[in-house]
């Protein structure tokens, strides 16, 4: 088995893994936009993020296993250098087979991951899209360590069903949303995004306090087709959104909402931005939505109680976690800490 790595998608085309990727990502079972050639072909040319794409390869020419991460960083100068991790999203990815040749695949990937890794990012992080269980000994051997997280996934299948899951006061928020004239909307020009960008950036700004990429991600995600985009538009002006990567017709995902809440009697943006992917879902034949993440179990989240009550189901896949600097991991995360109190 070789395992071969790709840092530019044209490389991978050319190479003839593009197509047969695709394809290997749809059939597998646990395949997500965040595995697929569509989320590297995304994260190409955006600001703060350098994707790496790791391909097994049997000794009869077929992919056996996939990794695709994400390098990122934020800001400039010390900032930056503090800041530089690899980040996961649902993978790795491994042939369907018996266990010990899925094991054997996975520690192939993760180690050529950890090679390329170092000295690139202080530390990994899988966030896990799907239960691991099968290769956590893998990954513990690996040099990881498993952390619960939670996530809700809302299943999509009848409207009857949903709604009857979903709380009646979200459901209420939605109708009085609708009701007082406020609407959900495609976005209808680069403008739309700019200003569901500004809403996103002043939320994390004073509270999510989290580093937040750059508006040309969200601008090439409009632009390629890879983010739908549910804009809440009030009084003829845009008052929340979300931006959500769709896949094969099976998921959409949250991957970043807000709105401008309590501004406005009986208009509850986010409530109404995060109710429109779920109905589009319902409404296209898609399988679930998925909220991408509720927190830690044993800490407190208010966010999670907002997307417990849209009745998705709750899961724990965890996440995976290994540092490669823990110098360097101390003092960046003894940094945030200190900006998230003095914002």
């Amino acid at each position: 088995m070789k395992i071969k790595c790709y840092t530019q998608y044209d490389r991978l085309d050319q190479d003839g893994h593009a197509a047969q990727l695709a394809t290997f990502v749809l059939d597998h079972s646990q395949g997500s936009f965040f595995q697929s050639p569509d989320f590297f072909k995304l994260m190409e040319d955006v600001r703060e993020y350098r994707p790496i794409q790791l391909v097994a390869v049997d000794d009869s020419g077929r992919i056996a296993g996939s990794l695709l991460g994400v390098f990122q960083i934020n800001g400039s100068g010390i900032k930056s250098w503090l800041s530089r991790r690899l980040i996961v999203w649902g993978g790795p990815l491994v042939r369907e087979s018996a266990p010990e040749e899925a094991q054997r695949i996975a520690s192939g990937v993760l180690s050529a991951l950890k090679k390329r890794a170092g000295g690139q990012a202080i530390f990994v992080e899988f966030r896990n899209f799907f239960d691991t269980a099968d290769l956590r000994a893998t990954f513990l051997e690996a040099g990881y360590k498993y952390r619960p997280h939670l996530n809700y996934l809302v299943k999509t299948d009848t409207e009857a069903d949903v709604k009857k899951r979903m709380s009646s006061s979200r459901m209420r928020q939605v109708k009085s949303s609708l009701k007082a004239g406020a609407e959900i909307v495609l976005p209808a020009d680069e403008q739309d995004i700019t200003a569901f960008y500004e809403i996103l950036r002043k939320l994390y700004k004073e509270k999510v306090k989290k580093p937040l990429p750059g508006p040309d991600l969200f601008i090439k995600g409009w632009k390629t087709g890879a983010f739908r985009y549910f804009l809440v538009r009030y009084n003829d002006r845009i008052v929340g959104g979300i931006a959500c990567p769709v896949y094969a017709g099976k998921v959409i995902y949250e991957w970043y909402v807000c709105g401008e809440d309590g501004q406005e009697k009986g208009v509850h943006p986010s409530v109404l931005a995060t109710w429109a992917p779920i109905e589009y879902g319902l409404q296209n034949g898609f399988d679930h939505f998925d909220f991408m993440g509720a927190g830690k179990p044993d800490q407190d989240y208010g966010v999670r109680e907002f997307k417990a009550r849209f009745g998705g189901e709750e899961v724990c896949y965890g996440r995976y976690e290994m540092v490669l600097n823990k110098p360097l991991y101390t003092v960046g995360k003894l940094g945030i800490q200190v900006y998230q109190k003095l914002t």
